[in-house]
């Protein structure tokens, strides 16, 4: 099982210069725990701000609304290849604490997020069989036709 047979590839991204008070607002309301950072230009995976992140610059006093995705993301964070084993998946995300795992394409850009819970999902599930349910990619930032 690779990382293209887990990833949710219907996602939110912020690009890097969002309001921190936006991405905030986007992870209080899609309940989850973090989103990726990307390039407004070639959709190229910048960083992930995640809730500590917010919340590290409330503690500090920032006003999240002037403050932008850039300022507050965690850079270069770990990603994943389409291709990548599950086990390293897993492996990678006990051995640093990662509950998101971003999924890029070799030149980077961001094609879908592999949480943990799409990995548990996807191996309770791998004895059913879905019919009727197709996957869709859609058309990103910096895609080439």
């Amino acid at each position: 099982m690779k990382a293209s047979d887990l990833m949710s590839v219907d996602i939110i991204a912020a690009t890097e210069n969002v309001s921190a008070i936006e991405v905030a607002t986007r992870i209080v309301l899609g309940a989850i725990n973090g989103m990726p950072v990307i390039s407004k230009d070639d959709g190229k995976l910048l960083g992930v701000v995640t809730t500590i992140d917010i919340l590290r610059a409330i503690r500090s006093g920032g006003d999240l609304t002037t403050i932008v995705a850039r300022e507050i993301m965690s850079p270069g964070p770990f990603s994943v290849k389409e291709d990548t084993d599950v086990n390293e998946i897993i492996d990678l995300m006990d051995k640093n604490g990662i509950i998101m795992l971003p999924v890029v394409e070799n030149d980077g850009r961001l094609v879908g997020v592999c949480s943990r819970s799409d990995v548990l999902k996807e191996i309770l599930n791998e004895r059913f069989v879905t019919i009727g349910m197709t996957r869709t990619v859609t058309r990103t930032i910096g895609e080439r036709p």
